[in-house]
């Protein structure tokens, strides 16, 4: 029998049992009921609902619904709190086995605060608080009114506003989200609580920048976990909750264009529109739907050095490049997002629901590069492997110098696609719950990641060198002339070869779900006993392969292959970073030499690894989980949430095996076979939480959480992975699977309080700690004279081999505060100025690393975060600022100890530079639902970028230049 049906049997055994029983209840008890709205009949997420001298305390549901049940015949007086409206109280007669309906319309607090039901951000913020304040556990929640407040290309960017979110960007967009300054790996991602598969191949942590930031109701960032929780969450998780339709008809269209003034200008437009309604007499049956598309054509300007240090002629040392790219990016991104529900109320306490989210991101676009290399003769650097002239006995440059300028001309078109849909239904006799759910989701990564065609130069030597008498701004270095009048010469470059990537990576999970719930008194106080089980089959496979065509040289008159200036030069920019630090080169396009090969077909050689490249595996992971969970409200004042989840694993992996040993094997051509592993661990997962309200407006929380992380699929399944085109010192990178990884672990405490204010604002200070065990962590070697497996022979040489491991353990702990308030109550047109504030903080050890006997901080932890949000709403006006910082991180380890330059030196570990971005927007409501919107996203034209051991080694440094964008909305019956 299968873990399925044997969790079906016990449900329908335990409902046999006490349906019974609830009927019966029914009978002898009472229940109160209703719907809270403000003044426009919105409805109100979140308010809290309690009766009069009893330890009953309830939530709001999503559709501003409530039910007390269980209750013994009398007298009651029901009181619903929201910040930032008035205390409503109303006293009713519950006879035995009736429902009484209490409809509860709430007036706001203040005439000043008459905002925060008719402007949209102000709104949202209001439920923000309200949702958080009455969650059981430590909640974050990102309305969509929020969400369209500022400019945000995806839903990572969204995220990033939040206190203690930071984001990993990638080619100027938020792409991976990181909670409390833990890495992407650790933080899990579902759709209305369904695990959302990873659209990438290899890596489990959702690619947020392939969802739309406008196609979700709103989103809720659990920093700490419950046993009712998927235990995948050591960072925290993220739940996409979908928009549904309530009482109230909804229709919202939206339309906006922009500029961008970098690659000669380039534009977007962002469309969005939603449609929602009840229908029937009574409203049973109720659906929406919601969709986005947008068009960006985004451009980045790029440099890429290898940092060195030279020890000069005369013993001096000196800040050094070996190298670097000039590289122009020009996009053609479309993300198409859809979203929607349906429902049906059975009852009037019971409903069969069905979910969807899609998204897909074509992130299509051009790339060009030049790559410099220094020829300085008569000096010694740190990493001789990477300049263009030979070394003698003393590691000194001789004047036998050969690195000459090259080329390479890019496609990108890969096709990112994620989506879920679910099933379920949520079900209340009285004094019982039953909720279940059954969902698929799926992820693809398909077409071509990138197609290269790459050009090497004719010369036989080169007299290109970094310039550093020229570099006056370390951020700008300098190149003699020569490594421009032989780079940019077409005629100097031919094709050396063209490496397509193929083949998909897909995720398939299946999942079932059920809980029940049963309301019980211990003594005099309520409470509620919750257990449920959870089976998710995940297939994930990745079919990558490599396509190289090679120029037969012999065939051509030059003796090489096809020269650069036989393909046309498809851009020219003399504003090229930053008003023009740089001189673009001769920019060939792909397409035109894909199209040249393609007709000259039996002028080239074609490899391909397709069938036996170590990129590629399949996996099939099995997790079954069960939970058991208690809530007790001692009080109207305290409340006790205990739980244990168990949580079961299982991996079964196919793919190959490289053998280079025996006779007949080599690293060049070795000999592969297919291979598996499986193996399964089970983890017990204990969590607790205590809230206790000083006053109806002052809280405390003290929580303790276990959760873990799973090791990447790629990390469990992939033999090898390699590069010859890496950032930083080492160009050369392979990395390798190990498959004997175990899943880390980390317990967390959290205390936090919060305060709520008047008409409307919060304060709330926290702090946290989290221990790891057994982190997973990737080990860094650098080998020369080396070859990986299956790699062609002619990359002999320096490489950087990485492997992931299990550490000994680590630790996190951090500072957080958040700040918002609307001040409601300066006098006349201030009235309508706010802020929103929130400041993170997070230091991190990590101990046992491979090969270092240092401790450094854990791999993607930003010690500093914060987000300043000065707002003004006043009549039709909104006016919103944002500021974001993210402070430096470790991206990747690289030192070991005895490394050359030391931990600080440019040889060491891969960083993020720190990252500020001011954005803004403002809108003004017209008239009949239509309001003007216009944004500027980036506009201080904030830098992205990394760097090796100390901020002056830089190895990338980009800019996107600011974007402007204007629009309308029609919202003639927004929902709320």
């Amino acid at each position: 029998m299968t873990r399925v049906s044997r969790l079906a049997l016990l449900l329908a055994v335990v409902v046999s049992w006490l349906l019974p029983t609830a009927v019966r209840a029914q009978g002898q008890k009472g229940t109160i009921a209703g719907t809270v709205t403000d003044n426009t009949k919105a409805v109100l997420k979140g308010a809290q609902v309690s009766l009069a001298a009893q330890d009953v305390n309830v939530v709001s549901d999503e559709q501003g619904q409530f039910s007390i049940s269980d209750l013994n015949p009398g007298s009651y007086t029901v009181t619903i709190t929201y910040v930032g409206f008035g205390k409503f109280e109303k006293t009713v007669d519950v006879a035995a086995g009736q429902r009484v309906n209490v409809d509860a319309e709430m007036q706001v607090q203040s005439k000043n605060e008459t905002v925060l039901v008719t402007g949209e951000r102000a709104a949202a913020e209001v439920e923000a608080v309200n949702v958080g304040l009455s969650s059981e556990n430590l909640v974050e929640v990102l309305p969509a009114g929020v969400i369209r407040s500022l400019p945000n290309a995806n839903m990572a960017d969204a995220l990033g506003r939040l206190p203690s979110v930071t984001l990993e960007r990638d080619e100027g967009e938020g792409k991976y989200v990181q909670i409390r300054g833990t890495e992407p790996r650790l933080t899990n991602a579902t759709v209305d609580g369904v695990n959302l598969p990873s659209p990438e191949p290899g890596v489990r942590q959702v690619k947020f920048d392939a969802v739309p930031a406008d196609i979700v109701e709103a989103v809720q960032v659990n920093k700490t976990l419950q046993a009712n929780m998927d235990g995948d969450g050591i960072g925290g998780s993220l739940n996409l909750v979908t928009k549904t339709a309530t009482n109230r008809p909804s229709i919202s269209i939206s339309s906006m264009g922009g500029y961008t003034p970098i690659v000669n200008g380039r534009g977007l437009t962002e469309d969005e529109a939603t449609v929602g309604k009840r229908f029937g007499a009574s409203k049973k049956f109720g659906i929406l739907v919601g969709g986005s598309y947008d068009w960006n054509g985004r451009g980045i300007d790029d440099i890429e050095p290898v940092p060195d240090v030279a020890t000069l002629a005369n013993g001096a040392t000196a800040s050094w490049k070996d190298g670097m790219d000039i590289r122009e990016y020009r996009y053609f991104r479309t993300r198409y997002g859809l979203a929607g529900s349906a429902d049906y109320r059975v009852g009037q306490d019971s409903d069969i629901y069905i979910r969807g989210l899609y998204s897909d991101f074509h992130n299509y676009g051009d790339r060009w590069a030049y790559s410099l290399t220094d020829n300085t003769p008569g000096i010694q650097v740190l990493n001789s492997g990477n300049v263009g002239c030979a070394t003698d006995s003393t590691g000194t440059t001789t004047t036998a110098c050969t690195g000459a300028p090259t080329f390479n001309t890019q496609l990108r078109n890969p096709d990112i696609s994620v989506g879920s849909i679910a099933l379920g239904g949520t079900h209340d006799l009285t004094t019982t719950m039953f909720l279940w759910n059954i969902s698929v989701g799926r992820s693809r990564y398909g077409n071509s990641p990138a197609s290269t065609a790459i050009f090497h130069s004719t010369l036989a030597s080169s007299q290109c060198q970094y310039d550093p008498l020229n570099t006056s701004n370390q951020y700008l270095p300098k190149w003699t002339a020569a490594c421009f009048t032989e780079g940019y010469d077409p005629a100097n470059l031919s094709l050396n070869d063209i490496q397509r990537d193929l083949g998909p990576s897909e995720q398939l999970n299946l999942q079932a779900g059920a809980a029940m719930a049963k309301r019980y008194h211990l003594g005099p106080h309520s409470a509620t006993f919750e257990f449920g089980g959870k089976f998710r089959n995940n297939h994930k496979y990745d079919e990558g392969y490599v396509v190289t065509l090679t120029p037969n040289a012999t065939m051509f008159a030059n003796g090489v292959g096809p020269v650069l200036n036989q393909f046309s030069n498809r851009l020219t920019n003399t504003n090229y970073y930053n008003g023009g630090n740089y001189n673009l080169g001769y920019n060939a396009n792909y397409e035109d030499v894909i199209a040249y090969a393609n007709a000259n077909s039996n002028l080239f050689t074609s490899t391909s690894t397709q069938g036996f490249d170590g990129q590629q595996f399949n996996l099939v992971e099995k997790v079954g989980a069960g939970y058991l969970m208690n809530t007790i409200d001692f009080s109207n004042h305290l409340t006790l949430v205990t739980g244990v989840r168990f949580e079961n694993t299982s991996d079964n992996v196919s793919n190959f095996a490289f053998n280079t040993t025996d006779p007949g094997c080599s690293s060049s051509a070795p000999c592969i076979t297919p291979a598996r592993n499986n193996g399964s661990y089970l983890d017990v997962l204990p969590s607790a939480s205590l809230r206790y309200a000083i006053t109806p407006s002052t809280v405390i929380r003290l929580i303790y959480g276990r959760g873990i992380s799973r090791p990447d699929y790629d990390q469990l399944a992939q033999a090898e992975s390699w590069t010859t085109t890496g950032n930083g010192a080492n160009r050369q990178q392979v990395s390798l699977g190990n498959p004997g990884l175990k899943a880390e672990v980390g317990d967390d405490v959290d205390l936090l309080f919060e305060h709520y204010m008047n008409p409307f604002g919060e304060i709330s200070v926290g702090y946290f700690y989290k221990y790891l065990t057994s982190p997973i962590v990737v080990s860094n070697t650098v080998l020369q004279n080396y070859l990986p497996p299956g790699v062609p022979q002619q990359f002999t040489g320096q490489w950087l081999v990485s492997e992931p491991l299990n550490a000994g353990h680590a630790w996190i702990q951090g500072f957080e505060a958040n700040y918002i308030q609307h001040l409601g109550f300066l006098p006349g047109a201030w009235a309508g100025l706010g802020i929103s504030a929130n400041y993170g903080y997070a230091n991190s050890r990590a101990y046992g690393l491979s090969g270092r006997s240092d401790h450094p901080r854990l791999a993607r932890t930003s010690p500093n975060a914060f987000n300043v949000s000065p707002t003004y709403d006043r009549g039709r006006v909104s006016l919103r600022v944002g500021l974001s910082y993210n402070g430096a991180s470790i991206y990747q380890y690289q030192f070991t100890d005895g490394l050359p330059g030391g931990v600080s030196g440019p040889l060491s570990d891969i960083n993020f530079y720190p990252h500020i971005q001011l954005d803004a927007q403002g809108s003004i409501r017209l008239t009949h639902g239509l309001t003007f919107v216009a944004y500027g996203l980036d506009l201080n034209n904030g830098v992205f970028g990394f760097y090796q051991g100390s901020q002056q080694y830089m190895i990338q440094r980009e800019y996107y230049q600011p974007t402007v964008a204007a629009g309308f909305r029609w919202s003639p019956l927004r929902e709320k």
